[in-house]
């Protein structure tokens, strides 16, 4: 079902940010930094190599350690300077080398790095992997052919990988064509180029922007209509009529705020509390620990007379919608453990996991609903590609601080 999507652009907290509400329902936050850390490419000097982790410890620019994994980018080390010659594809001590931030650092875990380098467009990623690959969401054989087609016929490709992402499946060819160019010509004066960079410098900062933001929504082709809201400058102009595919409502300031008026901080609020509140009188606890987040669904003795097996199926699947909201809104990643409330059938168990697929189809983080264990566990993982919600808030402080 295609859906009504509005996007609130403003200042929280002193720092540009995006909301997202899907058919008024607050889904996703976004905190837009002029230099993000993840997605960023610099050189960094090899401190130590750990033979037993099969792995090394770099230093990144300003002093930012890094865990870099051997065995998964050999073949693709980009040594810029060696220290000495090893042979073959090993790198020691002391060699300088181009990677890419993969991944920041969490409590006691480094932030980890990666020479499989990569930039990503709203329709493609190119890559070094040489290859070209289709998302798994573009359904259509016939699509995935000229798409294929489309790419083996760019010159500029010289090697390169290409990923086409399901907003390629709804994308104008000619557009397609420009975007890979432009990104496979980007990647490929980055790496000729910083031969030269000196140590510990940044070569490539990623940065998220409105605009793009919103455009890669239209891409998805999910939504029906998108409108976006905001009192700040916006660096293209966009109308219903023209290509970009968004209402642009510019709000002046004597009418308020857009947080104000869509009551995003109260909002937020709910969204980030640890008891949740369901419209049937239900709740949900959501516990974030070092392994996993654990959700528990609570009837909050509101399974009525339709009897207990239909009452639990129907605040089940309200509780799952809330869930797939919960994780998109909250930035929730890795292993997830619902405990919903308990049912005899295994008719019922399977409407509750087909339900969590459908729900979680369109998430633009990788989302897998695996399987019920048989103390009735739902167990689910979730791609990281952003900080958790309550990080980016923290950011947004600590900019507004600083």
């Amino acid at each position: 079902m295609r859906v009504k999507a509005d996007v609130v652009v403003a200042t929280y907290s002193g720092t540009k940010m995006g909301f997202l509400f899907e058919d008024s329902n607050l889904t996703e936050a976004r905190l837009f930094l002029e230099n993000e850390t993840v997605g960023s490419i610099c050189t960094a000097t090899v401190e130590k190599i750990l033979p037993s982790l099969d792995a090394a410890f770099l230093m990144g620019p300003e002093g930012m350690p890094l865990f870099y994994r051997l065995k998964e980018n050999q073949g693709y080390h980009i040594r810029l300077r060696k220290r000495k010659d090893t042979g073959g594809d090993g790198i020691s001590a002391g060699d300088t080398l181009l990677v890419q931030i993969e991944s920041e650092a969490q409590k006691k875990k480094q932030a980890s790095a990666t020479a499989h380098l990569s930039l990503a467009g709203d329709v493609v990623i190119v890559n070094r992997t040489g290859q070209i690959g289709i998302s798994k969401k573009l359904k259509s054989p016939e699509r995935q052919e000229e798409l294929k087609k489309l790419i083996e016929e760019i010159p500029e490709r010289n090697g390169y990988g290409v990923i086409l992402r399901t907003a390629a499946g709804n994308a104008e060819d000619p557009y397609i064509r420009e975007v890979t160019i432009k990104l496979l010509c980007k990647l490929d004066e980055m790496i000729r180029g910083s031969e030269t960079t000196p140590e510990h410098k940044w070569v490539y900062r990623a940065a998220g922007t409105p605009e793009e933001y919103t455009e890669a929504l239209v891409r998805q082709g999910l939504y029906d209509s998108i409108t976006v809201h905001t009192d700040l400058p916006w660096d293209r102009e966009a109308a219903e009529e023209e290509t970009a595919g968004y209402q642009l409502h510019r709000i002046a300031n004597g009418y308020g705020s857009p947080l104000v008026i869509f009551n995003i901080p109260v909002l937020l609020e709910k969204g980030l509390a640890k008891k949740v509140f369901l419209k049937s009188g239900g709740y949900l606890y959501v516990e974030p620990t070092e392994a996993m987040t654990v959700i528990d669904v609570n009837s909050g003795k509101n399974i009525r007379e339709k009897g207990h097996e239909q009452g639990a199926l129907d605040q089940n699947l309200e509780a799952a919608a809330e869930i797939a909201r919960l994780l998109r809104l909250r930035n929730i990643s890795g292993m997830i453990m619902i405990d919903f409330i308990s049912m005899k059938k295994e008719e019922s168990r399977n409407r509750l996991l087909a339900e969590l697929r459908r729900l979680t189809k369109n998430d633009p983080c990788h989302t897998r609903v695996v399987d019920i264990t048989r103390l009735g566990i739902v167990e689910m993982t979730r791609e990281k590609k952003l900080p958790p919600l309550e990080e980016q808030l923290r950011l947004a402080e600590a900019a507004e601080m600083t």
